[in-house]
């Protein structure tokens, strides 16, 4: 009999075809990919926020176009990949679509987030706060 409260195990060689292994990597990145250009997200909405006590209306003008613009097309060709690995294109196309209503973006996020995550653990992939490092798959 196991013990009930050890922690899961995971195996270590269950990666066996080269072209998973190319897959798991594809992952691994477009997930990276996913959580920085969150991050990227986070810090222009803060940037933004903290310009406008100020009261010049140009700085959180020039912030949106600068840091918030390109972290949105970044987080939508990132969730556009990770959700075309596991869904197929068209799913893809419809989660990059949905990158540009505000709360749903952060469930579509989440989602594929966590699909990704838990492949990746499936295969026997350490995944940490930023995700996997591909270069260790």
């Amino acid at each position: 009999m196991s013990n009930p409260y050890a922690s899961p195990e995971f195996a270590s060689n269950v990666i066996a075809q080269p072209e998973e292994k190319e897959k798991l990597r594809r992952i691994a990145k477009y997930q990276q990919w996913v959580l920085y250009a969150l991050l990227l997200n986070i810090v222009a909405n803060i940037l933004i926020m903290g310009s406008q006590t100020s009261g010049n209306q140009l700085v959180p003008l020039l912030i949106l176009v600068f840091v918030g613009l390109p972290a949105a097309i970044v987080a939508m060709a990132a969730i556009f990949l990770l959700a075309r690995e596991f869904y197929g294109p068209a799913a893809g196309v419809v989660c990059a679509i949905l990158m540009l209503i505000p709360c749903v973006s952060l469930i579509t996020l989440l989602v594929v987030n966590s699909k990704a995550t838990a492949h990746l653990q499936q295969r026997g992939v350490k995944v940490g706060l930023m995700g996997a490092n591909p270069d260790t798959i």
